[in-house]
């Protein structure tokens, strides 16, 4: 699974419906796929077929988050030294997914003394972000994260150097290429057919091979400028067909990765639901409608965090009110509510931390200036 993109838009005049939308349908994917057993014991088969599906919604925030950090590193150009919008950069990101983070991983690595069970896995690389490299048994979902935080340390470095901004847009897709290539690596002499949930060896969740919807997300913030122009059919169009490459890679590969559908899965998901961004992104709400979807999207850090442990305490309880749609609705309202609280208990707070040290920043930065010109102003 995949870290939702933890953007900063937390107010209403900065949110964007249509991402909003896709956001929600990701995270809500997702926690259908990790919905406690009894929900999908109970379930009827054609939902559980569907419920199967919803990990795709990891390779929906990929490009989620590709498309807008990527609008971060592409915007107007300033004139601050490199080492100032890395600076700032970094605090903004590691601010907003850092805190909630490593309080989340600290209920899991206090598990021996409060509830007497084991971090399975755990160790100092769930520190540094390396779990990915290796097979995480506990805090799995925070493979994802892993590739976020790479992310978010190497697109800078790449975008703020000098003439990177008059590179050609394509070159932006070669990551895509490349995980292609790492996972057709990883897979070679593996046995044909064989499901990566299977595998005792190597690490399917590395970052090598899972840059497709980051790739496919930082090409369409390059290229914004010319697709968000287009008319509203010409967006359409492309919704429509990345909806089709998506159909056709569902069908294709099915629900369940393969050593022979691993090259490629990731690859077609990442290019369709590319194409329904462009369609979606300028979507507009009806008033009500849009304050449930925003809640849900603003909620969805925390709630991709908080699910495994909630769906590990449901099960070691046994619980269930006796039909699967109420414990379904159970397991949603207890995850984003748990994802509320921390909201606005932890992640609110450090993000008004950061708003302050980057005021701190400006104001100090800006104040060699003034005096300069107050310099020059009194010079004779």
């Amino acid at each position: 699974m995949h870290a939702p993109a933890a953007i900063d838009c937390s107010t209403a005049r900065r949110r964007m419906d249509g991402l909003d939308v896709l956001r929600a349908c990701a995270i809500l994917g997702v926690l259908l796929f990790h919905a406690p057993e009894v929900v999908h014991h109970a379930l009827p088969a054609p939902l559980r077929a569907a419920f199967t599906h919803g990990w795709m919604g990891v390779n929906l925030f990929f490009v989620l988050s590709g498309y807008l950090v990527g609008k971060q590193v592409f915007a107007p150009e300033d004139e601050a030294p490199l080492g100032t919008r890395l600076r700032v950069f970094w605090l903004k990101r590691w601010m907003r997914t850092l805190p909630l983070y490593f309080g989340v991983l600290a209920i899991y690595a206090l598990k021996p003394w409060t509830v007497g069970t084991p971090f399975l896995g755990g160790g100092w690389h769930y520190a540094v972000f390396l779990q990915n490299f290796s097979m995480p048994r506990d805090f799995v979902q925070s493979w994802s994260l892993c590739v976020e935080e790479h992310f978010y340390f190497v697109l800078p470095l790449v975008a703020f150097a000098p003439g990177a901004r008059r590179w050609p847009a394509w070159v932006w897709l070669l990551p895509l290429g490349l995980s292609i290539l790492a996972r057709a690596l990883f897979i070679r002499g593996l046995p044909l057919n064989q499901p990566l949930v299977l595998l005792a060896e190597g690490a399917p969740w590395s970052t090598d091979q899972h840059l497709d919807g980051l790739a496919v997300g930082v090409f369409l913030a390059r290229t914004s400028a010319t697709w968000r122009d287009w008319s509203r059919t010409s967006r359409l169009a492309c919704a429509f067909l990345g909806g089709v490459a998506l159909l056709v890679t569902v069908v294709r590969w099915g629900a369940v990765v393969t050593t022979t559908s691993h090259p490629w899965i990731h690859a077609g998901l990442a290019v369709g639901f590319g194409g329904v961004l462009i369609g979606v992104e300028s979507l507009q709400l009806a008033r009500g409608f849009r304050w449930s979807v925003q809640q849900v999207a603003l909620l969805s850090y925390g709630a991709y965090l908080w699910h495994g442990l909630v769906v590990r305490v449901a099960e070691r309880m046994g619980v269930s009110l006796g039909l699967w749609s109420l414990d379904l609705l159970t397991f949603l309202l207890i995850t984003l509510g748990g994802a509320w609280v921390t909201y606005f208990t932890v992640e609110k707070p450090c993000l008004k931390i950061r708003d302050a040290i980057l005021e701190r920043w400006k104001l100090r930065d800006e104040s060699p200036l003034r005096d300069n010109m107050t310099g020059q102003k009194s010079a004779p």
